[in-house]
């Protein structure tokens, strides 16, 4: 795990270039305390910084193949390096190191860029291939890693964190001003690619580009299919999704230094618990809560769960005093405005988690988007497919299609009533908690940056979901919670705030070939509309006990007064308008730290 960049020069190297490497390592420490490296050659340059995890001490970056014409940097974790490692041994492959990364420089070596396709784990990675004169940067399926590019004057420039090539590549930034109102509006990014700077973009989860000298290609490598293939039982359906899930745990848990698994008292984080207990292996869990009495804290559970199990057991206990600096702390780790308030107490338990000697934690994250488990969105999914319905009955020419309509309309008449079916399908659909503040602020806020004028009111966000032939209703909401929230908001936020603390947060149940496995599935054995996660319960049943299985859902948040103490109390740097909330407070924030700090 760590912070990398890279340079690409049509023409040559400059010593600037290598002086900027070098400060773009020294920004990114926290994600690499341990180790840092710089290399160049005439044409491309390579920097990271590290965070030892795997290889302790054979493991500096860049790597190496046998005879030095590959070099790479890589952030994140190749959780099968053990198998892979072991076949390309057998091939005849030396290894030069202990890390888990070497393993892509060997792959690449039998494979090109089809390496991508044996690789298992969260990772974003640059290549130089000295032969060829050619870099090859990826990112992994999911997006669990990020990594951003920006084409500059003669030349192209990659790194972990945006704010790096802001600072040293962009000499005049351009706003883009709907990527900036997405997260304010929706929590996160809606568009995968494109930055609130113009010039700086996205690789994409499961994409990879490729620089020459005749310039840069993106291609796609992965992509997430619905396609109910699976051709079995609904057992062999269970069993199959548990094999899966061991293995990941099981390799999830690789690792040179100690490991724990944050366990909430909920579902996902005890089924990865219990399943890591599976493996042997001694289990360190960490359970956080509030001091007082909250409703969603469950260390009451996670405690019995525990003591049950087995389990190395650590509580922390955050208190008003471990908010007083956690907004202004947190921002500085963000370079991008994810208005998550959930961010708040992860930062607050990250910091309390280092200080008890824990390099690596397993969490939860994916299982609510990959078992479809929140019931408010599945309520929105049935809405959605009953207006469908509705609309395909219509119109009603014909004796059999009007008997077929008048009984659509008996079973479902106060929902056509309502005409909400029961919710209705709109852009307030789509965090809806924050929709009348978006209103509020973007109505009357503006802000200028470069002799140039941006009004949030000129942006029209207007999200809806659209019908695709070839998925479900539930599938389609599902891909969006997926791909957008989650990847772009709860990912992001898990890589910035561990990092930020020198923390690697791994998400077993986000291997991909879990993900593929249940995406194919169909429909009818995973996804009850009045039993969320229908298909993870039933798998874990006799793994996890029934006191956490049929709890009810609890989330961990901040406590409302402090989210609010943060909006009231803040002051804007940036924007001219006299309405706040966290949002817009976070936004100014990050404007102000990274965009309008940096270009004084």
């Amino acid at each position: 795990m760590c912070g990398i960049s890279s340079i690409y020069r049509y023409s040559k190297i400059s010593e600037s270039d290598i002086t900027k490497l070098h400060a773009m390592n020294d920004e990114m420490h926290y994600r690499g305390p341990d180790d840092r490296g710089v290399w160049n050659d005439d044409i491309c340059g390579m920097a990271q910084v590290r965070l030892s995890i795997i290889g302790l001490q054979k493991g500096k970056q860049p790597l190496f193949n046998e005879d030095k014409s590959l070099v790479l940097v890589c952030n994140g974790e190749i959780y099968n390096y053990i198998e892979i490692k072991k076949d390309l041994i057998g091939r005849g492959h030396i290894f030069n190191s202990e890390s888990d990364s070497e393993t892509i420089l060997h792959l690449y070596e039998e494979y090109g860029v089809n390496c991508l396709e044996h690789l298992r784990g969260m990772f974003a990675f640059c290549l130089w291939d000295t032969k060829q004169k050619q870099l090859f940067a990826a990112r992994d399926r999911i997006g669990e890693k990020t990594l951003y590019y920006a084409q500059v004057p003669s030349g192209v420039v990659f790194s972990t964190e945006l704010k790096s090539i802001l600072k040293h590549y962009i000499d005049k930034p351009q706003i883009n001003l709907e990527a900036l109102a997405e997260p304010i509006r929706y929590t996160s990014p809606l568009n995968k690619k494109n930055t609130f700077i113009e010039q700086i973009k996205r690789i994409e989860p499961g994409q990879y580009i490729l620089v020459d000298e005749s310039g840069i290609r993106q291609y796609f490598y992965w992509k997430r299919e619905y396609s109910n293939h699976f051709v079995g039982s609904y057992n062999e359906a269970k069993e199959k999704t548990l094999n899966i899930l061991r293995e990941s745990v099981d390799i999830c848990l690789r690792s040179d230094v100690p490991v724990a698994v944050m366990l909430s008292g909920g579902i996902d984080s005890s089924a990865i618990a219990a399943l890591a207990k599976e493996t042997g292996r001694e289990v360190h869990t960490i359970t956080a809560g509030y001091k007082g009495q909250h409703d969603c804290d469950e260390r009451d559970v996670a405690r019995r769960f525990a003591k049950e199990m087995g389990f190395m057991y650590h509580e922390v206990e955050l208190d008003e005093d471990d908010f007083k600096d956690c907004f202004d702390e947190l921002t500085q780790y963000l370079d991008e405005p994810i208005t998550d308030i959930a961010a708040l107490p992860q930062w607050a338990l990250y910091k309390k988690v280092k200080s008890l000697g824990f390099k690596v934690l397993l969490g939860g994250i994916g299982g609510d988007e990959l078992f479809y488990g929140y019931n408010y969105w599945n309520k929105l999914a049935d809405s959605w497919k009953l207006k469908n319905d509705h609309n395909n009955l219509l119109p009603w020419k014909g004796l059999e299609k009007k008997i077929e309509y008048l009984k659509f309309v008996a079973t479902n008449l106060k929902y056509i009533m309502l005409s909400g079916y029961p919710y209705k399908i709109e852009d307030k659909s789509v965090g809806y908690w924050t929709y009348n503040n978006y209103k509020l602020f973007a109505d009357s806020s503006s802000f200028s940056f470069d002799n140039q004028v941006f009004h949030f009111s000129d942006v029209e966000l207007d999200f809806h979901f659209k019908n695709h032939h070839n998925s479900s209703e539930i599938e389609q909401i599902y891909d969006f919670l997926f791909s957008k929230t989650m990847t772009m908001a709860y990912l992001y936020l898990s890589d910035r705030l561990g990092m930020g603390n020198s923390i690697e947060i791994r998400s077993p149940l986000l291997d991909y070939k879990l993900v593929d496995f249940v995406s194919k599935l169909p429909q009818g054995y995973k996804y009850d509309s009045n039993n969320p996660k229908s298909l993870l319960k039933d798998i874990l049943s006799k793994i996890v006990p029934d006191y956490i299985l049929n709890a009810q859902k609890r989330g961990f948040m901040p406590p409302p007064s402090f989210v609010n103490d943060v909006a009231v109390n803040y002051v804007y740097k940036i924007f001219n308008t006299d309405f706040k909330f966290y949002n817009s407070a976070l936004a100014d924030r990050i404007l102000s730290l990274h965009l309008i700090n940096n270009k004084l």
